[in-house]
């Protein structure tokens, strides 16, 4: 047998599990999901799919007549621009920063951070839920990580005094303690308590050795003045020394940047592998980050921001109003992470995890596409294990009657399993 058909034989087994186990990843086709309604993608303020972005896009494009498409090379040669540069320093004022790198990706930006900015001596505190490109970039480092439970406030000062107990460098302020975590957690839509943890790691190293890092992936656009994040909603600008703002979700098109100091920025550019070997983004990228910023800061912009926060609370009013919502809750076949503290901040988050018994997602998920609205099923690795879940985003351009409609669909088939149960327990 060739060398071939053996890995080919080898990958086979691996995918035939991971079908049986009803968690195969396939994209769909987009044929399909452009036929239905959307409460899947990331694009919640709608700036993409209505086009809005693409008129900005082409404003961009054409007052730049004599653009060139491609970056040439990497950031330390020729790839670095005028362009680019420009967009940096202006993201950075945006969200009152030092300074920024720009990078074609968050992933990009995550690994290129926690590879290389984290010294051996030092220690990576993160919460258990960080998004994989954390980890990745986690795994290519030199420092020592520790885990505490997910926004357990508790837990995450039991790390910091275990550190601060028997790690002798960080003890005597001379290792820096990273605490990464992400604004919104995009798998249960959940918020980061900053503010208390920041109360925690000052009252455990008065030193004030701790330097923290936010991925605002999924705040990026949607709260703070004129959608700068979480950090700049809560006026934490020069207490969180390092943030990722991705621009795929909110703002609509693709790339990251990451807000540092100088110094940060320029360790980065020259140890930072996938900034040392790789392709500079480009000008269409740049281009397309540019106008959706524009956007997000415009009046049009606060206008969204403001219709999403409208649409995400009327979801929350719909699932708890709704005459199933006691049994399906109470009952365990639908459970949405955080649902009893709906109304009691300033802002909401757009992600709901219908989380269903174990191996009932994929049913959830295809019940709902079937009924018009397009939805995610969300497997592990990706969440814990029998953690899955249909993944449900609120989206600006929602209408009332888009909400009523795919609540009433899920609750519709949850009732079903309510009765279902019911008539069990009387036989």
């Amino acid at each position: 047998m060739s060398g071939e058909k053996i890995l080919h034989r080898k990958l086979q087994t691996q995918l035939e599990q991971r079908e049986r186990q009803q968690r195969l990843m396939q994209p769909p086709a987009p044929g399909m999901v452009n036929q239905l309604i959307d409460f899947g993608s990331n694009d919640t303020l709608s700036i993409s799919t209505s086009r809005a972005l693409t008129k900005g896009f082409l404003k961009q494009l054409a007052s730049h007549p004599n653009f060139v498409v491609g970056s040439t090379s990497t950031r330390i040669f020729e790839g670095t621009t005028h362009y680019l540069n420009d967009i940096e320093r202006d993201l950075a004022r945006f969200h009152e920063a030092e300074a920024g790198l720009f990078f074609n990706s968050g992933f990009d930006a995550n690994v290129a951070l926690w590879s290389t900015v984290p010294r051996p001596d030092d220690v990576v505190v993160h919460d258990e839920y960080i998004h994989a490109s954390i980890h990745d970039g986690m795994r290519r480092g030199r420092a020592k990580t520790r885990s505490f439970a997910h926004n357990d406030l508790q837990d995450f000062q039991r790390v910091l005094e275990d550190l601060r107990n028997h790690h002798a460098g960080v003890k005597d302020g001379q290792s820096v303690v990273f605490v990464a975590v992400e604004s919104f957690y995009s798998m249960d839509g959940d918020v980061v308590p900053i503010r208390e943890m920041l109360h925690i790691s000052r009252a455990v190293f008065p030193r004030g050795n701790v330097v923290y890092s936010m991925d605002e992936a999924h705040s990026n656009g949607l709260i703070g003045p004129d959608g700068s994040g979480l950090v700049c909603h809560y006026g934490l600008e020069k207490e969180i020394g390092i943030r990722v703002h991705t621009c795929g979700k909110g703002l609509g098109s693709t790339g990251a940047v990451v807000l540092a100091s100088e110094t940060i920025r320029i360790s980065m550019i020259n140890y930072a592998r996938n900034i040392v070997f790789s392709t500079a983004p480009s000008f269409i990228t740049v281009a397309a980050v540019r106008a959706g910023y524009e956007l997000a800061a415009s009046e049009e912009g606060e206008k969204r921001r403001r219709r999403l926060q409208e649409n995400t609370r009327y979801f929350q009013h719909m699932v708890t109003q709704h005459e199933q919502w006691a049994a399906v809750r109470d009952k365990g076949v639908i459970r949405i992470p955080g649902a009893e503290d709906w109304g009691s901040t300033s802002f909401e988050t757009p992600i709901f995890a219908l989380i269903t018994p174990p191996g009932e997602e994929n049913e959830l998920a295809d019940h709902i596409r079937g009924n018009g609205y397009w939805v995610d099923a969300v497997h592990y690795p990706i969440v814990p294990k029998q953690l899955g879940r249909v993944r449900l985003t609120v989206h600006a351009d929602n209408t009332k009657a888009q909400i009523e409609g795919v609540v009433g669909v899920f609750m519709e088939w949850a009732g079903a399993r309510v009765k279902r149960a019911g008539r069990k327990a009387r036989l």
